[in-house]
């Protein structure tokens, strides 16, 4: 089954949704990321600037691994439009990667972006939270995990709020919940030198750190910023 996604609207449909603070991606139902086109659906989060820099510090912390150009297998754990794998994909032309996410609908909606840009023969899609049926060690896992504290989500911008899908945005109570689920699993999920790199919220890098302490997983170097100066991609090991 192939998603169905819009990419043109009547101009006045298209600004009555705009009055209602709809994103324009959504209306277009198509979405640039780390240069590519991603189709999107409900199911979806609209992937976002500050996100490419999770692929930023996942290629950096690969090219400084001893093994940095042998193929690898790698992990994008909530695939969401399936942006972050598939991206990484084009650049790592060796490699081979899951998309794991609970939404069929948002699986759906990754395998049409990975056929539409050529990565289908590299990528595979698995319908499970954070890894839960995969067994297999990955060399990379990267994940852009719901962050957002449950009763802040009503603070968000509108274009947030009421139209990404909340099960992508609410972290629980704390919005760790995705972390501690993640770092569980990762001794599992990791190769002995497998990388996880995360996507961190406004605020949470010391947080996220200390929680992956604690099932030994160690940063490999400070964390990287997005464009607005904020600590956004954390790349950790597991410690020996």
């Amino acid at each position: 089954m192939r998603c169905t996604t819009l990419t043109k609207l009547p101009v006045a449909f298209s600004a009555g949704s705009r009055l209602k603070r709809e994103p324009v991606a959504r209306i277009l139902g198509v979405k640039e990321f780390w240069g590519l086109s991603f189709k999107l659906n409900a199911a979806t989060l609209v992937p976002r600037p500050e996100t490419e820099t999770v692929v930023e510090a996942a290629l950096d912390a690969i090219e400084r691994q001893p093994a940095g150009s042998r193929a690898l297998t790698l992990a994008d754990l909530g695939t969401g439009s399936g942006a972050l794998l598939l991206a990484l994909l084009s650049e790592l032309p060796r490699s081979r990667g899951f998309g794991i996410d609970v939404s069929h609908a948002a699986l759906c909606c990754a395998r049409d972006n990975a056929a539409a840009l050529g990565l289908a023969e590299r990528a595979w899609f698995v319908a499970c939270d954070f890894g839960a049926a995969l067994k297999d060690p990955f060399d990379l896992i990267v994940s852009n995990p719901p962050y957002v504290a449950r009763h802040d989500i009503v603070t968000l911008e509108p274009e947030v709020s009421e139209f990404d899908p909340r099960r992508a945005l609410d972290g629980g109570p704390d919005g760790l919940d995705a972390y501690r689920a993640i770092g569980a699993a990762a001794r599992r999920l990791l190769a002995p030198d497998g990388i996880l790199v995360l996507e961190l919220g406004t605020g949470q890098l010391a947080a996220v750190e200390a929680l992956l302490a604690g099932e030994g997983l160690a940063a490999m170097d400070r964390a990287r910023r997005d464009l607005s100066g904020v600590p956004r991609a954390l790349a950790v090991k597991l410690l020996p």
